[in-house]
């Protein structure tokens, strides 16, 4: 089913939101967005947003290139490839109910790794752990956030982004190409992908405003209680077409 007009406009300024938390934060594009996007169509989820999550992670990685250590990456990929592997099996047979659960649990879980007062420091083992839940979730749901930030929530601002921008743009283009493979990223996931990026590249280009704002703690309790709403909103859509 294709969007209408009155649908694309919903998602172009739904992307255009996450695209500026993720800019400011270094994640939130999925974790704020992803399940009102789904609720408008569920074939904006997950390609489209790993599409535009990998397109703006290039420009995020750019602007904060002096906070990235590559080891620290490496890890985190290395353990992102077996998660991307059991994401990919599920979806092989997942139904719009299960994915619309997997996704609202995704959420609710993000918000609650934020709110964890646990002390992780971004060891190997910690990074490699973070990196297998980032490659599940985000390729099932494209949530892949929460477990790399809860690793570097004590981090500088410029480390948690040029860190994350750098794992999500490799993530996402192993994510999309095993999502082509297997059949759910096509054409016409293509075209909604080109068609939102305008809007992506709109917020992202915003957030460079938000910066001292969110060093300042000012955004993340509206972020959390918008998470929390909409990922309760999609599992409610979920049980609802059982």
């Amino acid at each position: 089913m294709e969007l209408s007009l009155l649908q694309l406009l919903l998602a172009s300024l739904l992307v255009a939101f996450g695209c500026f938390i993720q800019g400011a934060l270094g994640f939130g594009l999925a974790l704020a967005v992803a399940p009102l996007l789904f609720l408008i169509h569920p074939d904006l989820v997950p390609g489209p947003v790993l599409f535009l999550a990998m397109v703006i992670s290039v420009i995020i990685l750019w602007r904060n290139r002096a906070g990235l250590a590559i080891g620290e990456m490496g890890s985190a990929l290395l353990g992102r490839v077996p998660g991307m592997l059991l994401a990919l099996w599920v979806l092989s047979f997942a139904t719009s109910t299960l994915l619309s659960l997997i996704l609202g649990g995704a959420v609710l879980l993000g918000v609650a790794a934020s709110l964890a007062r646990w002390h992780i420091t971004p060891t190997r083992n910690t990074l490699i752990t973070a990196g297998l839940l980032s490659g599940f979730m985000g390729t099932s749901t494209s949530i892949g956030g929460p477990p790399m930030a809860l690793v570097y929530q004590n981090a500088r601002g410029d480390q948690v982004r040029a860190n994350l921008g750098g794992f999500f743009l490799v993530g996402t283009v192993m994510s999309l190409a095993g999502l082509t493979l297997l059949g759910h990223y096509g054409h016409h996931e293509l075209l909604l992908s080109l068609a939102l990026t305008p809007a992506a590249l709109a917020g992202l280009a915003l957030s460079r405003h938000a910066i001292g704002w969110v060093d300042a703690g000012r955004l993340r309790p509206a972020l959390l209680a918008l998470c929390t709403l909409s990922g309760v909103a999609v599992i409610i859509d979920g049980l609802l077409a059982l």
